[in-house]
Protein backbone atom coordinates (compact mmCIF):
# COMPACT_ATOMS: atom_id res chain seq x y z
CA UNK A 1 0.00 0.00 0.00
CA UNK A 2 2.79 2.27 0.62
CA UNK A 3 4.37 1.64 -2.49
CA UNK A 4 0.89 2.75 -4.06
CA UNK A 5 0.51 5.47 -2.13
CA UNK A 6 4.00 6.69 -2.96
CA UNK A 7 3.42 6.07 -6.83
CA UNK A 8 0.61 8.46 -6.80
CA UNK A 9 1.69 10.93 -5.27
CA UNK A 10 4.74 11.27 -7.71
CA UNK A 11 2.34 10.84 -10.46
CA UNK A 12 0.27 13.99 -9.00
CA UNK A 13 3.42 16.19 -8.67
CA UNK A 14 4.54 14.90 -12.00
CA UNK A 15 1.23 15.97 -13.67
CA UNK A 16 0.79 19.28 -12.11
CA UNK A 17 4.11 20.00 -13.59
CA UNK A 18 3.15 18.78 -16.57
CA UNK A 19 -0.17 21.12 -16.12
CA UNK A 20 2.21 23.99 -15.38
CA UNK A 21 4.09 23.79 -18.07
CA UNK A 22 1.09 24.46 -20.40
CA UNK A 23 1.00 27.35 -18.80
CA UNK A 24 3.56 29.55 -20.69
CA UNK A 25 1.19 30.16 -23.26
CA UNK A 26 2.88 31.48 -26.44
CA UNK A 27 1.11 33.95 -28.12
CA UNK A 28 3.67 34.85 -31.43
CA UNK A 29 7.32 34.26 -32.08
CA UNK A 30 9.62 36.10 -34.56
CA UNK A 31 12.72 34.96 -35.83
CA UNK A 32 15.09 37.18 -37.84
CA UNK A 33 15.60 34.65 -40.99
CA UNK A 34 18.46 36.68 -42.36
CA UNK A 35 19.66 33.46 -43.66
CA UNK A 36 23.67 34.23 -42.53
CA UNK A 37 25.06 34.59 -38.38
CA UNK A 38 22.73 37.61 -36.24
CA UNK A 39 21.40 37.47 -32.49
CA UNK A 40 19.56 39.86 -30.46
CA UNK A 41 21.36 40.92 -27.06
CA UNK A 42 18.90 43.40 -25.56
CA UNK A 43 15.11 44.36 -25.66
CA UNK A 44 13.23 47.09 -24.01
CA UNK A 45 9.36 47.69 -24.05
CA UNK A 46 9.01 51.25 -25.92
CA UNK A 47 7.63 54.55 -24.93
CA UNK A 48 4.19 52.94 -27.60
CA UNK A 49 4.17 49.57 -25.56
CA UNK A 50 5.99 47.81 -28.71
CA UNK A 51 9.29 45.99 -28.05
CA UNK A 52 13.06 47.83 -29.40
CA UNK A 53 15.47 44.91 -29.74
CA UNK A 54 19.03 45.63 -29.91
CA UNK A 55 21.44 42.90 -31.91
CA UNK A 56 23.97 42.62 -34.97
CA UNK A 57 24.12 40.99 -38.40
CA UNK A 58 27.31 39.76 -40.33
CA UNK A 59 27.45 42.16 -43.01
CA UNK A 60 30.60 40.36 -44.74
CA UNK A 61 32.84 38.26 -43.47
CA UNK A 62 33.59 38.13 -39.74
CA UNK A 63 32.13 41.40 -39.65
CA UNK A 64 29.25 42.41 -37.62
CA UNK A 65 27.05 45.42 -37.85
CA UNK A 66 24.94 46.96 -34.89
CA UNK A 67 20.64 46.09 -36.25
CA UNK A 68 17.66 47.86 -34.06
CA UNK A 69 14.37 46.31 -34.81
CA UNK A 70 11.02 47.90 -33.51
CA UNK A 71 8.01 45.73 -33.11
CA UNK A 72 4.58 47.07 -32.45
CA UNK A 73 2.48 44.68 -29.58
CA UNK A 74 1.23 42.25 -32.00
CA UNK A 75 5.25 41.42 -33.26
CA UNK A 76 5.16 43.15 -36.72
CA UNK A 77 7.81 44.96 -37.49
CA UNK A 78 8.05 48.54 -37.22
CA UNK A 79 11.48 49.69 -38.34
CA UNK A 80 14.83 48.34 -38.43
CA UNK A 81 18.59 50.30 -38.10
CA UNK A 82 21.79 48.83 -39.48
CA UNK A 83 24.77 51.22 -37.97
CA UNK A 84 28.24 50.62 -36.68
CA UNK A 85 31.69 51.32 -37.98
CA UNK A 86 33.96 49.74 -39.91
CA UNK A 87 34.79 46.68 -38.28
CA UNK A 88 33.03 44.56 -36.03
CA UNK A 89 30.60 45.76 -33.53
CA UNK A 90 29.52 44.03 -30.48
CA UNK A 91 26.49 45.72 -29.25
CA UNK A 92 25.32 45.21 -25.48
CA UNK A 93 23.08 47.28 -24.91
CA UNK A 94 19.60 49.57 -25.49
CA UNK A 95 17.67 52.20 -22.89
CA UNK A 96 15.05 54.23 -24.18
CA UNK A 97 15.35 57.94 -21.90
CA UNK A 98 12.53 60.14 -21.50
CA UNK A 99 12.82 62.25 -23.93
CA UNK A 100 11.47 58.76 -25.48
CA UNK A 101 15.56 58.93 -27.86
CA UNK A 102 17.33 55.62 -27.60
CA UNK A 103 21.02 55.48 -26.28
CA UNK A 104 22.76 52.01 -27.69
CA UNK A 105 26.39 50.49 -25.99
CA UNK A 106 28.38 48.40 -27.82
CA UNK A 107 31.93 47.45 -28.25
CA UNK A 108 33.51 48.42 -31.39
CA UNK A 109 37.64 48.76 -32.94
CA UNK A 110 39.46 51.95 -33.52
CA UNK A 111 42.58 51.21 -35.09
CA UNK A 112 42.94 47.74 -33.90
CA UNK A 113 41.90 48.57 -30.37
CA UNK A 114 38.77 47.61 -28.93
CA UNK A 115 36.70 50.57 -27.61
CA UNK A 116 33.47 50.84 -26.11
CA UNK A 117 30.72 52.63 -28.64
CA UNK A 118 27.81 54.37 -28.12
CA UNK A 119 24.81 55.74 -30.12
CA UNK A 120 22.46 57.74 -29.78
CA UNK A 121 19.24 57.84 -31.74
CA UNK A 122 15.52 59.39 -32.17
CA UNK A 123 12.21 57.65 -31.59
CA UNK A 124 12.46 56.96 -35.42
CA UNK A 125 15.95 54.78 -35.73
CA UNK A 126 17.43 57.97 -36.98
CA UNK A 127 20.98 58.59 -35.88
CA UNK A 128 21.88 61.55 -33.30
CA UNK A 129 25.36 60.99 -32.56
CA UNK A 130 27.60 58.26 -32.23
CA UNK A 131 31.34 58.41 -30.54
CA UNK A 132 33.99 56.36 -29.12
CA UNK A 133 34.52 56.84 -25.42
CA UNK A 134 38.26 57.21 -25.74
CA UNK A 135 40.88 55.91 -22.90
CA UNK A 136 44.16 54.42 -23.11
CA UNK A 137 42.65 51.46 -20.68
CA UNK A 138 40.68 48.23 -21.61
CA UNK A 139 36.95 49.27 -20.89
CA UNK A 140 33.63 47.20 -21.14
CA UNK A 141 30.20 48.15 -20.30
CA UNK A 142 27.55 45.22 -19.62
CA UNK A 143 24.66 47.76 -18.49
CA UNK A 144 23.13 51.11 -18.79
CA UNK A 145 20.05 52.97 -16.75
CA UNK A 146 18.61 56.29 -16.62
CA UNK A 147 20.36 58.55 -13.87
CA UNK A 148 18.06 61.40 -14.63
CA UNK A 149 16.57 63.99 -17.09
CA UNK A 150 19.72 64.67 -18.25
CA UNK A 151 22.37 61.91 -17.70
CA UNK A 152 22.82 58.35 -18.20
CA UNK A 153 25.20 55.50 -16.19
CA UNK A 154 27.26 52.24 -17.40
CA UNK A 155 28.57 49.81 -15.80
CA UNK A 156 31.08 47.28 -16.36
CA UNK A 157 34.88 46.97 -16.66
CA UNK A 158 38.36 49.12 -16.48
CA UNK A 159 42.00 47.95 -16.57
CA UNK A 160 45.47 47.75 -17.63
CA UNK A 161 44.17 45.18 -19.71
CA UNK A 162 40.90 42.71 -20.59
CA UNK A 163 42.69 40.20 -17.96
CA UNK A 164 43.22 42.88 -15.43
CA UNK A 165 39.40 44.88 -14.48
CA UNK A 166 38.55 46.35 -11.68
CA UNK A 167 34.68 47.00 -11.35
CA UNK A 168 33.60 50.25 -13.05
CA UNK A 169 30.65 52.93 -13.15
CA UNK A 170 30.06 56.48 -15.05
CA UNK A 171 27.82 58.98 -15.47
CA UNK A 172 27.15 60.87 -18.71
CA UNK A 173 25.60 63.71 -20.06
CA UNK A 174 23.04 63.45 -23.18
CA UNK A 175 25.49 64.41 -25.08
CA UNK A 176 27.81 61.21 -24.37
CA UNK A 177 30.22 63.36 -22.14
CA UNK A 178 31.53 61.41 -18.99
CA UNK A 179 30.73 63.48 -16.46
CA UNK A 180 32.16 61.07 -13.48
CA UNK A 181 33.48 57.48 -12.93
CA UNK A 182 33.98 55.02 -10.12
CA UNK A 183 36.09 52.60 -9.82
CA UNK A 184 34.91 49.82 -6.85
CA UNK A 185 36.89 46.97 -4.70
CA UNK A 186 39.98 48.37 -6.69
CA UNK A 187 42.37 45.62 -4.52
CA UNK A 188 39.93 42.92 -6.60
CA UNK A 189 39.67 42.11 -10.15
CA UNK A 190 36.06 42.06 -10.96
CA UNK A 191 33.53 43.85 -13.44
CA UNK A 192 30.09 44.55 -13.22
CA UNK A 193 27.43 43.03 -15.04
CA UNK A 194 23.53 44.58 -14.34
CA UNK A 195 22.22 47.51 -12.33
CA UNK A 196 19.08 48.32 -11.04
CA UNK A 197 17.93 52.16 -10.14
CA UNK A 198 15.86 52.23 -6.90
CA UNK A 199 13.19 54.28 -5.48
CA UNK A 200 15.50 56.40 -3.70
CA UNK A 201 17.35 57.18 -6.61
CA UNK A 202 20.44 55.31 -5.64
CA UNK A 203 21.04 51.86 -6.98
CA UNK A 204 21.88 48.21 -6.73
CA UNK A 205 24.69 46.17 -9.00
CA UNK A 206 25.71 42.85 -9.11
CA UNK A 207 29.31 41.99 -10.55
CA UNK A 208 31.87 39.17 -10.01
CA UNK A 209 35.11 39.85 -7.85
CA UNK A 210 38.16 37.74 -7.71
CA UNK A 211 41.96 37.42 -5.78
CA UNK A 212 44.36 38.74 -8.28
CA UNK A 213 46.07 35.57 -10.25
CA UNK A 214 43.49 33.21 -9.38
CA UNK A 215 41.28 31.22 -11.48
CA UNK A 216 38.20 32.11 -9.22
CA UNK A 217 35.36 34.57 -8.58
CA UNK A 218 32.61 35.23 -6.40
CA UNK A 219 29.76 36.93 -6.85
CA UNK A 220 29.42 40.75 -5.33
CA UNK A 221 26.44 42.91 -5.17
CA UNK A 222 26.62 46.55 -4.10
CA UNK A 223 24.47 49.61 -3.46
CA UNK A 224 25.04 52.98 -4.21
CA UNK A 225 23.39 56.53 -3.91
CA UNK A 226 22.74 58.55 -6.93
CA UNK A 227 25.77 59.60 -7.58
CA UNK A 228 27.82 56.58 -7.53
CA UNK A 229 29.14 56.64 -3.86
CA UNK A 230 29.47 53.27 -2.27
CA UNK A 231 26.93 52.41 0.83
CA UNK A 232 27.86 48.69 1.11
CA UNK A 233 29.26 45.96 -0.88
CA UNK A 234 28.48 42.29 0.01
CA UNK A 235 30.67 39.19 -1.38
CA UNK A 236 28.62 35.65 -1.71
CA UNK A 237 31.86 33.43 -1.39
CA UNK A 238 32.36 29.85 -3.08
CA UNK A 239 36.23 28.81 -2.66
CA UNK A 240 37.24 26.92 -5.57
CA UNK A 241 34.20 27.50 -7.32
CA UNK A 242 33.79 29.93 -10.26
CA UNK A 243 30.49 32.09 -9.56
CA UNK A 244 29.53 34.82 -11.79
CA UNK A 245 26.14 36.94 -12.08
CA UNK A 246 24.18 37.98 -15.13
CA UNK A 247 21.46 39.85 -13.66
CA UNK A 248 19.80 41.62 -10.82
CA UNK A 249 15.92 41.98 -9.74
CA UNK A 250 14.87 43.74 -6.69
CA UNK A 251 11.89 42.49 -4.54
CA UNK A 252 8.81 44.01 -2.72
CA UNK A 253 11.00 43.45 0.56
CA UNK A 254 13.71 45.63 0.03
CA UNK A 255 15.65 42.15 -0.51
CA UNK A 256 17.75 41.93 -4.05
CA UNK A 257 17.54 38.36 -6.29
CA UNK A 258 20.86 37.88 -8.70
CA UNK A 259 20.60 35.49 -10.72
CA UNK A 260 23.77 33.75 -12.33
CA UNK A 261 26.37 30.63 -13.26
CA UNK A 262 28.12 28.37 -11.05
CA UNK A 263 31.03 26.66 -11.96
CA UNK A 264 32.25 23.66 -10.09
CA UNK A 265 36.06 22.53 -11.05
CA UNK A 266 36.04 18.64 -12.08
CA UNK A 267 40.00 19.03 -11.71
CA UNK A 268 42.77 21.43 -10.61
CA UNK A 269 40.72 25.00 -10.59
CA UNK A 270 44.22 26.63 -11.49
CA UNK A 271 45.19 24.41 -13.64
CA UNK A 272 46.26 25.55 -17.37
CA UNK A 273 42.79 23.82 -18.53
CA UNK A 274 40.58 23.67 -15.55
CA UNK A 275 37.24 21.86 -16.83
CA UNK A 276 34.13 22.90 -15.18
CA UNK A 277 30.19 21.55 -14.52
CA UNK A 278 28.00 24.43 -14.92
CA UNK A 279 24.55 25.08 -12.40
CA UNK A 280 22.10 27.76 -12.57
CA UNK A 281 22.76 29.49 -9.21
CA UNK A 282 20.09 32.07 -7.54
CA UNK A 283 21.28 34.31 -4.51
CA UNK A 284 19.15 36.55 -2.18
CA UNK A 285 20.07 39.21 -0.66
CA UNK A 286 18.46 42.14 2.08
CA UNK A 287 18.26 45.84 1.83
CA UNK A 288 21.48 46.38 3.94
CA UNK A 289 23.58 43.43 2.24
CA UNK A 290 22.96 40.51 4.27
CA UNK A 291 23.36 37.06 2.27
CA UNK A 292 19.94 35.66 2.87
CA UNK A 293 20.24 32.09 1.05
CA UNK A 294 22.11 30.61 -2.61
CA UNK A 295 20.49 27.91 -4.61
CA UNK A 296 21.54 26.39 -6.97
CA UNK A 297 19.43 24.66 -10.11
CA UNK A 298 21.22 21.53 -11.69
CA UNK A 299 19.81 18.82 -14.10
CA UNK A 300 21.29 16.40 -16.11
CA UNK A 301 24.08 18.57 -17.30
CA UNK A 302 25.37 21.93 -17.55
CA UNK A 303 22.65 25.17 -16.32
CA UNK A 304 23.18 28.83 -16.30
CA UNK A 305 20.81 31.70 -15.58
CA UNK A 306 21.09 35.17 -17.41
CA UNK A 307 17.80 37.23 -17.03
CA UNK A 308 14.89 37.35 -14.29
CA UNK A 309 12.01 39.77 -13.50
CA UNK A 310 9.43 39.90 -10.43
CA UNK A 311 6.22 39.37 -11.61
CA UNK A 312 3.23 40.97 -9.87
CA UNK A 313 2.34 38.03 -7.81
CA UNK A 314 5.77 38.32 -6.30
CA UNK A 315 6.79 35.35 -7.91
CA UNK A 316 10.15 35.21 -10.52
CA UNK A 317 10.65 34.32 -14.31
CA UNK A 318 13.98 32.99 -14.10
CA UNK A 319 15.91 33.11 -18.10
CA UNK A 320 19.04 31.36 -19.55
CA UNK A 321 20.16 27.63 -21.02
CA UNK A 322 20.54 23.96 -20.56
CA UNK A 323 23.86 23.85 -21.78
CA UNK A 324 24.49 19.98 -22.25
CA UNK A 325 22.37 17.32 -21.50
CA UNK A 326 23.11 13.22 -21.58
CA UNK A 327 19.46 13.00 -21.95
CA UNK A 328 19.10 15.46 -24.86
CA UNK A 329 17.27 18.18 -23.26
CA UNK A 330 19.30 20.74 -24.62
CA UNK A 331 17.83 24.60 -25.24
CA UNK A 332 16.67 27.98 -23.80
CA UNK A 333 15.46 27.50 -20.27
CA UNK A 334 12.31 29.04 -18.24
CA UNK A 335 12.46 28.40 -14.71
CA UNK A 336 9.08 29.76 -12.21
CA UNK A 337 10.42 30.17 -8.83
CA UNK A 338 8.71 31.97 -5.97
CA UNK A 339 10.23 34.49 -3.34
CA UNK A 340 12.20 31.75 -2.07
CA UNK A 341 13.59 30.35 -4.65
CA UNK A 342 10.85 27.29 -4.66
CA UNK A 343 10.49 25.97 -8.36
CA UNK A 344 6.67 26.54 -9.50
CA UNK A 345 7.24 25.24 -13.50
CA UNK A 346 9.44 25.67 -15.97
CA UNK A 347 9.68 25.31 -19.77
CA UNK A 348 12.23 24.41 -22.51
CA UNK A 349 12.02 26.37 -25.54
CA UNK A 350 13.40 25.11 -28.66
CA UNK A 351 16.85 24.47 -29.54
CA UNK A 352 18.09 25.97 -32.98
CA UNK A 353 21.70 26.26 -33.12
CA UNK A 354 25.09 26.30 -30.91
CA UNK A 355 24.55 27.96 -27.87
CA UNK A 356 21.17 28.81 -28.18
CA UNK A 357 19.62 30.48 -24.94
CA UNK A 358 17.56 33.08 -23.35
CA UNK A 359 19.78 36.38 -22.78
CA UNK A 360 16.94 38.81 -21.58
CA UNK A 361 13.08 38.49 -19.93
CA UNK A 362 11.26 41.49 -19.56
CA UNK A 363 7.70 41.99 -18.30
CA UNK A 364 5.09 43.37 -20.57
CA UNK A 365 2.15 46.36 -19.83
CA UNK A 366 -0.41 43.58 -20.85
CA UNK A 367 0.78 41.24 -17.70
CA UNK A 368 2.58 38.70 -19.93
CA UNK A 369 6.24 38.36 -20.21
CA UNK A 370 8.42 38.48 -23.43
CA UNK A 371 12.11 37.10 -24.12
CA UNK A 372 14.70 37.34 -26.70
CA UNK A 373 17.80 34.94 -27.97
CA UNK A 374 20.13 33.53 -28.24
CA UNK A 375 22.76 36.64 -27.18
CA UNK A 376 25.79 37.60 -28.56
CA UNK A 377 27.18 35.14 -30.71
CA UNK A 378 31.17 34.60 -32.39
CA UNK A 379 31.32 36.20 -35.02
CA UNK A 380 33.19 32.34 -36.51
CA UNK A 381 29.92 31.24 -36.36
CA UNK A 382 28.46 29.93 -39.62
CA UNK A 383 24.75 30.51 -38.55
CA UNK A 384 22.67 32.19 -35.49
CA UNK A 385 19.26 33.48 -35.83
CA UNK A 386 17.96 36.50 -33.38
CA UNK A 387 14.46 35.44 -32.05
CA UNK A 388 11.50 36.75 -30.11
CA UNK A 389 9.00 35.43 -28.11
CA UNK A 390 6.11 36.85 -26.22
CA UNK A 391 3.86 34.66 -23.79
CA UNK A 392 1.21 35.12 -22.05
CA UNK A 393 -0.03 36.10 -18.33
CA UNK A 394 0.96 33.53 -15.74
Amino acid sequence: MRAIYTFLIGLFLSLTTISFSQNFNLEWEKNSNTGGLDFYSDVIQDSNNGYTVVGAKMVKSRSLDIWILRFNTDGDTIWTKTLGTANKDIPKNIIQLTDKNYIVTASAQKENQELLFLTKLDESGTTVWQQFVETSEYLSANDIVQLNEESFALIGAKGTNPENTKQWMAAFNLSGEMIWEKVFNDNLNGCLKSIKKLPDEGFAMAGNIGEPGKNDCDICVLRTNNKGDLLWSSRVKSPGIKMWPECICCSPDSCFMVVGWQGNCLNDINSADPVFDYDMVLNKIDCKGKILWTKKFDREGSEGGNALTIRPNGNFIVAGIKATSFLGKIGPWLLYVDANGNELGEKLLPFNFNNDQITKVINCSDGGFLVIGPGIQDATNTRSNGWIMKFAEL
